[in-house]
C-alpha cells in the first residue's frame, strides 16, 4: 500500500535552496544512475542540508517512535526533457523528496500494484516515504528543482 506523508519547508528555507542551485548548477553534471538531470552528486556538503535534516527528524518524530539517521543527500536539477527512471532507494529506510521548484506539468509519480500515482507539485512541498516505493519522473517540459533525502533506522546499539 502506498502512504507518502507530506508536509511544507519553510519559504524562507526553500527561497535560499533555490538560490544556492541557480548558482551552482552549472558546476554540475549528469552522473546518477537513474537521473537524467543535473546533480550535486552524493552527500555533497552544502548548510541547507542540515537544516532539511533537522526539519525532517522533528516531522518524523510525530509519527514514529523509530530514530533515524541520515544515509544520503543530493540535489537534482531539471530543465526540458531531463527525466528520472522508475526506482526505489533500497537498502534506506525512509526516503523524502522536495520539491524546491516545481514543475507545471506534475513529472513526479510513483507506482503500486502496477498503478501510476501523479503528484501534484508545490513548491516546498516535503515528501516522505518507504524507500522501496518506487517512484521516477517524466520527461520535464520546463525547469524543475528536487532535493531527495534518504535516512536509514539508528540503531545506537551498533557501534
Amino acid at each position: 500500500m502506498l502512504n507518502i506523508q507530506a508536509t511544507s519547508v519553510n519559504p524562507k528555507l526553500n527561497t535560499e535552496i533555490k538560490n544556492f542551485v541557480y548558482k551552482n548548477k552549472d558546476k554540475w553534471q549528469k552522473n546518477l544512475k537513474n537521473v537524467n538531470a543535473l546533480t550535486s552528486g552524493f552527500k555533497p556538503k552544502y548548510k541547507f542540508f542540515d537544516k532539511l535534516y533537522n526539519f525532517s527528524y522533528k516531522y518524523i518524530k510525530k509519527y514514529t517512535s523509530t530514530k533515524f539517521k541520515r544515509s544520503c543527500w543530493w540535489v537534482n536539477y531539471y530543465s526540458k526533457t531531463d527525466f528520472c527512471k522508475p526506482h526505489n532507494h533500497t537498502p534506506d529506510a525512509l526516503s523524502s523528496i522536495l520539491i524546491v521548484k516545481s514543475s507545471t506539468q506534475n513529472p513526479l509519480y510513483f507506482i503500486d500494484n502496477n498503478k501510476k500515482y501523479i503528484i501534484e507539485e508545490k513548491d516546498g512541498m516535503l515528501l516522505f516515504f518507504n524507500s522501496l516505493c518506487v517512484h521516477g519522473v517524466e520527461k520535464c517540459d520546463d525547469e524543475r528543482i528536487t532535493c531527495a533525502l534518504d535516512f536509514i533506522v539508528n540503531d545506537s546499539r551498533k557501534k
